[in-house]
């Protein structure tokens, strides 16, 4: 079973979207202890240089202002029978489901006992210029396809949220 969360970001200034970025991707965070084997990759952007591209697409539309990125987390239960690579993949799925036509920086941090991937979004669609807006919908949508790939992977889902 997978738990979607957002993570509100109170400050949306770009030093704080990198730092937020850095964050998600640090070595010690997202390397798999036993493997060696980095889980950080982009869905429409170069995971390693993630906010240069955001950062790219936001100047190119001439959109550095307001809100400059969401970020989500997918959680495993320690319950459930998932490696790291596993989580990354159903993450990859997710997110090219949940934000197409956005940059998204993807990190599974193998640091936890829960495995969990984070997933930056860049606000501005690197398509259309246009920027994403999250409302109280927007969750039950994301759990609805996060609970889809978990069942799809045998895995189980909660039946009945807060």
């Amino acid at each position: 079973m997978a738990t979607v969360t957002y993570i509100k970001e109170t400050k949306q200034h770009v030093s704080a979207m990198k730092a937020v970025m850095r964050y998600c991707q640090r070595v010690d965070k997202t390397t798999d202890p036993k493997t060696g084997v980095r889980f950080v990759t982009g869905l429409n952007c170069n995971g390693a240089n993630s906010f240069t591209e955001f950062l790219a697409t936001k100047t190119a539309f001439n959109k550095l202002d307001g809100i400059n990125f969401y970020q989500y987390v997918q959680s495993f239960s320690p319950r459930e029978n998932v490696t790291y690579a596993l989580a990354h993949a159903i993450g990859l799925e997710f997110a090219a489901k949940a934000w197409p036509g956005y940059e998204v920086q993807v990190a599974t941090h193998c640091d936890a006992e829960h495995i969990h991937t984070h997933f930056v979004i860049n606000s501005v669609s690197f398509e259309t210029g246009k920027k994403y807006h999250s409302d109280p919908q927007s969750i039950q949508s994301l759990w609805d396809a996060s609970d889809k790939l978990c069942l799809q992977y045998g895995m189980s889902v909660i039946t009945v949220r807060k």
